[in-house]
């Protein structure tokens, strides 16, 4: 019957396009927002690194013929540990890839593996940047509206401000404007805000890839790592002084075994993250209507 049909022209060969459909991923954001002031300390000579901060020095008032007291002044530390450790691993049989006319398969499967691994870094970071703020710098939550909307970014901006982690010129001390990261619906809420004004083409050029909008003196970001369906939303604010990253390992590396017909792939990534000036972030829970 199979032979019949084939000779009398009824059969069709399924044919498979040698393109491959993009995945609709979340994008990483907070990745660009930090520093890695120590990752070349971290790097190549230990899985912790100790960074240190000076302490307050006391100012008193001087009496003649009164002798100073000298003070021992002691700083702070804290520790960035190399503490995340992720992989992945896949095989591809030779004869798939051949079969599959797709030109450079295991790569795009690398490419993807180190897309969810962006993801995966970007999380983390988002994650620990939100219990890093101090709490002073925690706001009360609202419900948004367009209405004050503006009042609230002020708000945050009025924080980082008074722990000093913003300049008179309105940029963190690292000469960049500090940033405000929102998910899709509450960017929408910002949208409507009377007072908003969208980045300029000249805006564009000294502010950093992915900035949308420009609002109380925030460059704002959009991550939609959120989940849509929360009761409540983050928006998390503050400078790259705020949190330090540093990448130990990120490799990968493809290879066959004289075992199989087959390339083996995979990638190894350590990596981790410290809050560490908590005073230069800033945060609040929102509701939307």
């Amino acid at each position: 019957m199979a032979t019949e049909t084939i000779m009398n022209g009824v059969f069709t060969p399924v044919v498979f396009s040698k393109l491959i459909r993009r995945n609709l991923d979340a994008q990483s954001v907070f990745y660009d927002l930090v520093n890695r002031d120590y990752e070349g300390e971290i790097k190549n000579k230990g899985d912790k690194v100790v960074i240190r901060q000076a302490g307050d020095i006391a100012v008193k008032d001087y009496v003649k013929g009164t002798p100073m007291v000298y003070e021992d002044p002691n700083g702070n530390t804290m520790e960035l540990i190399i503490d995340q450790q992720k992989y992945f691993a896949f095989s591809i049989e030779d004869i798939d890839q051949v079969q599959s006319d797709i030109d450079g398969l295991v790569q795009k499967y690398v490419d993807r593996a180190q897309s969810e691994i962006t993801l995966v870094k970007d999380t983390y970071i988002s994650t620990k940047i939100w219990d890093g703020i101090h709490d002073d710098n925690l706001l009360t939550t609202v419900a948004l509206t367009k209405d004050n909307a503006y009042n609230t970014l002020s708000k945050l901006m009025a924080r980082l401000r008074w722990t000093s982690a913003i300049k008179n010129n309105g940029t963190g001390y690292d000469g960049k404007r500090p940033w405000l990261v929102v998910d899709p619906d509450v960017f929408g809420v910002l949208l409507e805000a009377p007072q908003t004004t969208k980045a300029t083409v000249e805006g564009d050029k000294t502010t950093r890839q992915g900035t949308l909008l420009r609002l109380a003196g925030f460059d704002i970001k959009v991550s939609n790592h959120a989940d849509p369906a929360g009761e409540t939303r983050k928006i998390i604010a503050g400078t790259t002084e705020g949190f330090s990253y540093a990448d130990q390992i990120a490799k990968t590396k493809i290879e066959t075994d004289k075992d199989d017909f087959a390339k083996h792939a995979s990638g190894l990534y350590l990596f981790g993250g410290v809050a560490t000036q908590e005073k230069a972030l800033a945060g609040i829970e929102v509701t939307l209507a």
